[in-house]
């Protein structure tokens, strides 16, 4: 008795990681059978990606797990693919509770099948429920897909997108034919995506006029999960970053002025509290490094503003990311604003 209440806890852990490890396959399987070619597998920061036809096992900064596969063409079929991860976590439970019910077998072993069979079914009925209230889940995107044939358009479209920026492409280079595919109103997460693909285009490009019109189609915010409206909130704040920096030294001279509150804008609150959030990716680093500058430059540091979108610079282009493109993107996107922040200095002066 005492040797299987020491298993419990490495019985636990045992049956969550295999279990998230049968998902991705699943998702894998699905992607295969409907013909659909290899991206990359995540666990954890463990990246195994398709590169030079070959597998490659490399680290990223990202944390996350999820298997990245995408289409030969834009209307493939996608059902496989986005079911496949918790269909096969019903089966492997299914497999599991035979076990458990027919076979004989030590109660050591029992533990570990029965863990591996409760984490199953609740990753089934986590992902084989729709539900978007923190995210667009499994059977949330199945149904979209399901339901609205441009709904399965912008799914394949952000796939494709994503083989782009895995061989170093940025969103300028992608091109709109394949960003520039969201409706003028996004009605749920598949659209809304792709509206942000479309802003990261025009942002690319530095197009601030076309940015604003890209997120304004994020207005209907009924139907969006969470996770999307915080990625919303995040560019929000950082096309306020970039006005900011842009009228600062038209509204007020910062070296006469005593009233440091000035600089000190209600939504500047809103955004710190924002960056306490965990889960993080390079987008977030970008943001970060901008809000970090700004209110150094806003309060007349603008040496420090520098010096800080320096480290996040090096820190950038020393780090490991799954996607370069992405990495070039967010570097670019700190060059330009390193850029406006030495011009607007200059013309201060």
């Amino acid at each position: 008795m005492g040797w299987v209440l020491i298993n419990i806890i490495p019985a636990m852990g045992f049956g969550f990681i295999f279990q998230l490890i049968i998902h991705e396959v699943g998702h894998l399987i699905g992607g295969l059978i409907s013909g659909w070619r290899f991206l990359y597998l995540q666990i954890y920061r463990l990246v195994i990606k398709w590169e030079n036809k070959w597998l490659n096992i490399t680290t990223t900064r990202e944390v996350g797990c999820k298997c990245i596969m995408y289409p030969k063409s834009i209307n493939q079929a996608a059902r496989l693919y986005t079911m496949g991860g918790y269909m096969l976590n019903l089966i492997s439970s299914v497999i599991g509770l035979f076990l458990l019910i027919f076979a004989s077998i030590s109660p050591v072993m029992w533990l570990y099948i029965w863990s591996f069979v409760a984490f199953g079914i609740g990753l089934f009925f986590m992902n084989g429920i729709a539900s978007i209230k923190r995210v667009c889940n499994d059977k949330a995107c199945y149904n979209l897909i399901k339901a609205d044939k441009h709904n399965k358009l912008c799914h394949n479209a952000q796939l494709i997108t994503a083989r782009h920026l895995i061989n170093g492409l940025t969103y300028s280079e992608i091109g709109e034919e394949i960003l520039c595919l969201c409706p003028e109103v996004a009605e749920n997460d598949i659209q809304a995506y792709q509206a942000i693909l479309e802003y990261y285009y025009f942002l690319d490009n530095n197009n601030i006029l076309k940015v604003g019109q890209a997120l304004n189609k994020i207005r209907n915010k009924n139907n969006i999960s969470g996770n999307m409206l915080r990625l919303v909130d995040m560019e929000l704040i950082y096309i306020r970053l970039i006005c900011g920096i842009h009228i600062h030294n038209k509204n007020m001279d910062v070296k006469n002025s005593s009233d440091t509150e000035n600089t000190k804008r209600p939504w500047l609150n809103d955004a710190e509290a924002f960056f306490n959030i965990k889960q993080k990716d390079i987008h977030f680093d970008r943001v970060k490094a901008v809000y970090d500058a700004y209110t150094q430059y806003a309060n007349g540091s603008s040496e420090k503003a520098i010096v800080t979108l320096n480290k996040a610079l090096y820190l950038m282009e020393k780090s490991n990311f799954i996607y370069g493109g992405e990495k070039e993107f967010c570097i670019k996107q700190l060059l330009w604003v390193k850029k406006i922040m030495e011009y607007e200095e200059k013309e201060a002066k």
